[in-house]
């Protein structure tokens, strides 16, 4: 790393499989950053998936499963920085010290914290106390310590994550203000990312919803699901022309909506515009436009699928790669945590020393 290039630091859920919400949600922009020679770290937030599990999952498994197809779409684990948050133990003590000087009240501003306070209060279960966890509380701390840990510039985000990085520059301000310029202060940026309609009308394609088109999906597959797609009435309409300027239709249905999102960003301009005029004129084409999207996104599928499936795509290999990305990680991120030690006065580890 070069003191020259600017570091740019996005953390990823371990979700095992990935759907066409998380390619152009994420996926894209950081292959697309990688591509434009960026300094990039990317982690895996194993930690951070801790606080939505109620029972024992497989985050491992769910990594390694990610990981394969973030590599079979192009990421590079030589180019850019792949590791997981765990392996950088030395994160969670700088969450530590951090967390001494982050007042409660502003953690509970939380957007995050503040919706399942919300939710809970709805719902009205009954219960003694607060039962939400200290680690849902405190995730904009860990958020923090990921972010100032290997001294990140640059942090993309969307609308929202953006509290977040935020609060990671209030809390990097405060310390360097009380204990002396240590920490660098990172600034979040926009991330030029799209959010798909799910296939079953809601406005955001998420796994929990069960309404993604995967990745991984054989063609069979495919067409079974986009064949589902409800077409016909919708009560709600998706307001494409104000919240999507490269929508060209005006109003449709959500689930038609998903349908055309995907067309234009997957076929040739013509094959779009030719169903749009379709839609317009009023014709009875849905029949076609599924069958013709399934090709398409099975195109798109097949190199993934490939790649995934590679004799160097292995479990093995994303764990010998993310062995040896935490060691080139690692010493940054101590540094960061000895800076913070001493700064504070109670000086460089002995143990580590």
């Amino acid at each position: 790393m070069t003191s020259k290039q600017e570091v740019i630091l996005s953390g990823i859920r371990p979700t095992g499989r990935l759907h066409y919400g998380n390619y152009f949600g994420a996926m894209k922009s950081f292959i697309d950053l990688q591509e434009k020679g960026h300094q990039c770290f990317y982690f895996i937030a194993d930690y951070h998936a801790l606080t939505t599990v109620t029972e024992r999952v497989d985050i491992l498994q769910q990594t390694i499963d990610m990981l394969r197809t973030y590599v079979a779409c192009g990421l590079d684990p030589v180019r850019s920085v792949i590791y997981r948050q765990s392996d950088l133990p030395c994160t969670a003590e700088l969450a530590l010290l951090l967390g001494m000087i982050t007042n409660i009240g502003h953690l509970e501003r939380g957007t995050t914290y503040k919706d399942k306070m919300s939710k809970l209060a709805e719902s009205s279960q009954g219960g003694e106390g607060n039962p939400l966890s200290y680690g849902l509380l405190g995730y904009p701390v860990l958020m923090a310590a990921d972010i100032l840990i290997v001294r990140a510039n640059q942090v993309p985000v969307g609308d929202d994550q953006r509290q977040h990085v935020e609060m990671a520059i209030d809390i990097a301000q405060k310390f360097n203000h009380r204990f002396g310029e240590t920490l660098s202060i990172p600034r979040a940026v926009e991330r030029n990312a799209l959010r798909l309609p799910g296939l079953d009308g809601a406005a955001k394609m998420g796994k929990s919803d069960n309404n993604t088109l995967d990745l991984l999906d054989d063609p069979k597959t495919v067409l079974k699901k986009i064949k589902g797609v409800q077409t016909t009435t919708d009560p709600e309409p998706l307001d494409t022309e104000s919240n999507d300027p490269d929508m060209v239709i005006p109003k449709m249905p959500y689930s038609v909506g998903a349908l055309y999102r995907l067309l234009s960003l997957l076929a040739p301009e013509d094959v779009y515009l030719d169903f749009v005029g379709k839609y317009r004129r009023g014709e009875k084409f849905y029949g076609t436009l599924k069958t013709t999207l399934a090709e398409y996104v099975s195109k798109f599928n097949e190199p993934i699928i490939e790649g995934f499936n590679a004799p160097n795509n292995t479990p093995d290999s994303i764990k010998d790669f993310l062995h040896e990305n935490a060691k080139k990680v690692t010493p940054v991120g101590l540094e960061t945590v000895e800076s913070c030690r001493q700064a504070m006065g109670i000086g460089r580890s002995l143990y580590r020393a």
